[in-house]
C-alpha cells in the first residue's frame, strides 16, 4: 500500500487574525486571494505604496483597510502591518528575519 497523505482540516477552515490595538481583523488568506496579493508585489509598473495599499485591500476587505487607513499611522508601523498581512496570508509565523536584525558587535 502507498503513502497516504492528509490536509488538516484545520487548515482549510481557519482564517487567520491580526490585531491592531484592541480591534481584531479576519484576513483572507484564500489562495485565490494571495494569489493576487503576490502578482501585485511583483508587478513593478505599480508605485509601491500603491501595491500595499492594494494588498491590505484584498487581504483585509476595502472597509477594514479604509479603517485602518484612517489612522495614519507612521511608515514603520505601516510597513510591520503589511509584514504581519503577509505572515498571516502565507501561513509563516511572525518571526523577524534574524538576519535583517543583526546588530554591529563592537
Amino acid at each position: 500500500m502507498g503513502k497516504l497523505y492528509t490536509l488538516d482540516g484545520k487548515l482549510l477552515t481557519e482564517t487567520p487574525e491580526l490585531r491592531i490595538g484592541e480591534k481584531v481583523y479576519p484576513v483572507d488568506s484564500r489562495q485565490k486571494t494571495v494569489k493576487k496579493i503576490l502578482a501585485l508585489a511583483d508587478d513593478e509598473s505599480v508605485p509601491m505604496g500603491e501595491r500595499i495599499d492594494e494588498a491590505l485591500k484584498l487581504a483585509l476587505g476595502d472597509e477594514n483597510a479604509v479603517e485602518i487607513d484612517r489612522m495614519d499611522m507612521p511608515f514603520p508601523a505601516y510597513q510591520r502591518l503589511f509584514e504581519l498581512v503577509m505572515n498571516a496570508v502565507t501561513g509563516q509565523e511572525d518571526e523577524p528575519d534574524k538576519a535583517r536584525f543583526q546588530t554591529e558587535k563592537g
